[in-house]
């Protein structure tokens, strides 16, 4: 119907880096497209992952359609496990390669938490094609540092919604990372109503190909290695490793995959590519070398050991190797270590430890920086391409701080496109369009973030964050107090355990008045039996408190405790 209602609300990845969920709404129809998790705040003690919130998707999940997932990185489908777990049975359709890869991660998840996720995959072709209830939703191929990622176009009466994911414009990217840029152009003859393109890089000017590549900047350290060489790369930047696989072929050498998650991306797709007619990444196995032969000076010379993980993992990875904590890889005279993973936000403090403890050892270290090693996204050349292929009447920056949004708004104005035609919206900020136009109101809809922390999904708020920062911030106070149940005498002697909080051969005076205090507090019963417990254990921490932050500065977490016997 030519009348029928388009929306979109994005539920995760805006003024954010990570997280990625939007919601195209045609009709009453929902498509999902990503379902990705971000790392938490540094602030966010204990928390592993922040998910989106899926309330609204709950409160309408006899409208979902479908979920879309564009590429296999963690921000884009990490949190379908969480999903499929809130709502079973939602159809998932992605490329062949990134099918693999969710259903191993779903398979994981199914057998720690004891769920059934109802996993019905439908495997797609990167340029194909697919009727969804009705709608027709295509696909085009875009290049990004792991293979098989796509972009997606829905059909909608009033135009295309382009959902570009996540990619550069690298005219001589390989094999299962070519983008499809003549497909781009057919679906932007046929009219796009909005389209919505990464942010991320949009600050950076130029285009972002060759900056990515790694082979020009360590291919003169190959040359120069006379013993082995050890280089690090992020798991999930598979292109990375393609070229260093690369040049472990034209330098003859021998490559060890040494990253210690089975599970991780380049683990994961070389296991799939023994399977495969046509493998993304394979290595002859003249150039294979075997993890059992590391320490042996004989016969690992040669070798080059790729040590690889995820991006908050890999330098405690690296410093136990230059700790001497692993039990294969030693650093020797000899070796050339090279750090192909640029610091990212959160990992600062290990890294420069990393770097120091390095230039300790005997190895020759090269050391690649951000600004000399780019992440596969787009720059602002890039984008430019992608608006001049889809021709967008409305102009949608997605994924990225808000800074980026501002810069990726400044290109689309560059490109003729009007500023009441670009939209920057928040998480939770629904447009909606009507006979191809823009409606002028938004809704807003709550859409906070869930924090994971082990096995529990959103138990964790901001009062446990704040007691876990109190905590190690000036530690605890534990005061117990044995009362007898009649006559609500104390019978036995107080006692005060503290962690975290002082040195207590230095401040016994300290622990001996806050013992004084609660016994006060609680001599209160004996007079005024009536009261209730929880009063006097309040009694107990105020006081406390009171004198602990006059005396010492601190303010640590107090729990009283009074036991009837």
């Amino acid at each position: 119907m030519k009348n029928e209602t388009v929306n979109i609300l994005p539920i995760g990845g805006q003024a954010e880096n990570g997280k990625s969920m939007y919601c195209v709404e045609v009709g009453q129809k929902i498509f999902i497209i990503d379902a990705g998790y971000r790392f938490p705040d540094l602030d966010k003690l204990g928390v592993d992952i922040v998910i989106p919130s899926f309330d609204y998707l709950i409160s309408r999940k006899e409208d979902i359609a479908a979920i879309i997932i564009t590429h296999a990185h963690d921000d884009a489908m990490a949190a379908l496990p969480y999903l499929l777990n809130a709502i079973p049975g939602i159809p998932v359709y992605a490329p062949s390669l990134t099918a693999d890869l969710i259903e191993q991660m779903v398979e994981r998840f199914e057998r720690h938490r004891r769920v059934d996720l109802k996993l019905a995959i439908k495997r797609i072709k990167r340029n194909g094609y697919a009727i969804i209830e009705g709608t027709r939703v295509e696909f085009f191929p875009v290049t990004h540092s792991i293979p098989g990622a796509i972009g997606v176009a829905i059909d909608t009466p009033q135009g295309y919604i382009v959902y570009g994911g996540e990619f550069i414009i690298d005219f001589g990217a390989p094999d299962g990372f070519k983008a499809d840029l003549q497909k781009m152009m057919e679906i932007g003859k046929k009219g796009v109503l909005v389209l919505m393109a990464e942010s991320s890089y949009a600050r950076k000017s130029g285009y972002t190909s060759p900056k990515h590549k790694l082979t020009d900047k360590i291919e003169g350290l190959f040359e120069e290695a006379t013993g082995r060489i050890i280089i690090t790369s992020y798991a999930q930047n598979v292109f990375r490793t393609k070229e260093i696989i690369e040049l472990t072929k034209k330098y003859h050498r021998r490559i060890v995959f040494y990253g210690r998650d089975k599970y991780d991306k380049t683990n994961s797709i070389l296991r799939f590519s023994q399977n495969m007619r046509e493998p993304v990444i394979s290595v002859p196995e003249r150039n294979l070398g075997k993890k059992e032969n590391l320490g042996n000076a004989r016969k690992d010379r040669n070798y080059v050991v790729l040590l690889s993980g995820a991006p908050h993992n890999i330098y405690n990875d690296i410093l136990d190797v230059v700790d001497g904590g692993d039990d294969l890889l030693k650093i020797r005279e000899g070796d050339t270590f090279i750090l192909a993973s640029p610091v990212l936000p959160g990992t600062e403090k290990i890294a420069n430890k990393c770097f120091n403890d390095l230039y300790k050892t005997d190895a020759k270290v090269a050391i690649l920086k951000n600004k000399q090693l780019f992440s596969m996204h787009a720059s602002e050349e890039d984008l430019k391409v992608l608006i001049q292929f889809f021709k967008p009447k409305y102009y949608l920056p997605i994924k990225g701080e808000y800074q980026n949004f501002v810069a990726n708004a400044a290109v689309a104005r560059s490109m003729n496109i009007r500023d009441d035609h670009i939209i920057i919206l928040d998480n939770g900020e629904r447009v909606g369009f009507e006979k191809g136009k823009l409606n002028a109101n938004r809704e807003v809809i709550e859409v906070e973030d869930v924090m994971v922390d082990g096995a529990g999904i959103g138990d964790v708020g901001d009062k446990v964050i704040d007691d876990r920062i109190q905590l190690s911030n000036d530690g605890i106070v534990v005061v117990g107090v044995t009362i007898d149940k009649n006559t609500k005498e104390i019978i036995s002697q107080t006692d005060c355990q503290t962690r975290g909080f002082v040195y207590l051969k230095d401040s016994a005076h300290v622990i001996k008045h806050v013992i004084e205090l609660c016994e006060q507090a609680v001599g209160k019963l004996k007079d005024h039996p009536d009261t209730d417990v929880q009063e006097i254990r309040n009694a107990m921490r105020d006081a406390s408190m009171r004198y602990i932050t006059k005396e010492t500065g601190k303010k640590p977490v107090f729990i009283g405790v009074i036991i009837e016997v």
